[in-house]
């Protein structure tokens, strides 16, 4: 296959692997990939993924494959919390939640980081579509938060939230306390709660 027929049947893909392909070209083999890499007429992403060169890569497109990369999974802790300005530092990489087992991915823009949790946790995250073809899930800022508290067991006292130094006015200004309360029921969880609690005072103080 000629890299100008290639390109006409994935120009719709932001990003594809070898299944994608084969589903129109099902004699291709995979050190094709390799050698277009090398003429720089594709990028490998990570993963098994790759891309075409000419396809911009922003925090949408980041963000929407390490969703890809990793199913099912959403977007959620530092970078979601960076996402909301809540944390004061920026995130290199993407972090995520998924049901599956806690895994990583290098690639050149960083590690994608996945937490594990159970399946039934795996709610409160919204759809943003970016672009054509380029939308991502990412968890609420409430359920960020309790990701976050919930994976983080050291973070435990009030000096420990203080210590993390999240920005109060956007708390304040975006967290839904009722719907705060309501997805931390779901985790039923102790200890959760009481970290939960000191966060709230934390916050209201």
């Amino acid at each position: 296959m000629k890299i100008r027929e290639f390109e006409s049947q994935v120009k719709d893909l932001p990003a594809f692997n070898l299944n994608d392909i084969r589903k129109f070209a099902p004699d291709f083999y995979k050190e094709q990939l390799s050698y277009w890499q090398t003429k720089e007429f594709i990028k490998h992403f990570a993963g098994r993924y790759y891309y075409l060169a000419d396809q911009p890569v922003d925090e949408g497109f980041l963000y929407m494959m390490a969703n890809r990369i990793y199913e099912p999974s959403y977007i959620s802790l530092e970078s979601a919390l960076e996402k909301y300005q809540i944390i004061p530092e920026s995130v290199l990489g993407v972090t995520s939640i998924s049901s599956r087992k806690t895994k990583q991915f290098q690639s050149a823009w960083g590690i994608l980081r996945y937490q594990s949790i159970k399946p039934t946790l795996m709610f409160g995250y919204k759809v943003i579509e970016v672009r054509k073809n380029i939308k991502y899930k990412i968890a609420l800022i409430e359920k960020a938060i309790l990701d976050y508290l919930y994976l983080n067991t050291e973070v435990a006292t009030r000096e420990d939230i203080e210590s993390l130094r999240w920005n109060k006015d956007q708390l304040l200004g975006q967290m839904d306390d009722q719907l705060f309360n309501s997805y931390l029921a779901i985790f039923n969880n102790k200890a959760l709660a009481q970290r939960a609690q000191r966060l709230l005072e934390y916050i209201h103080a």
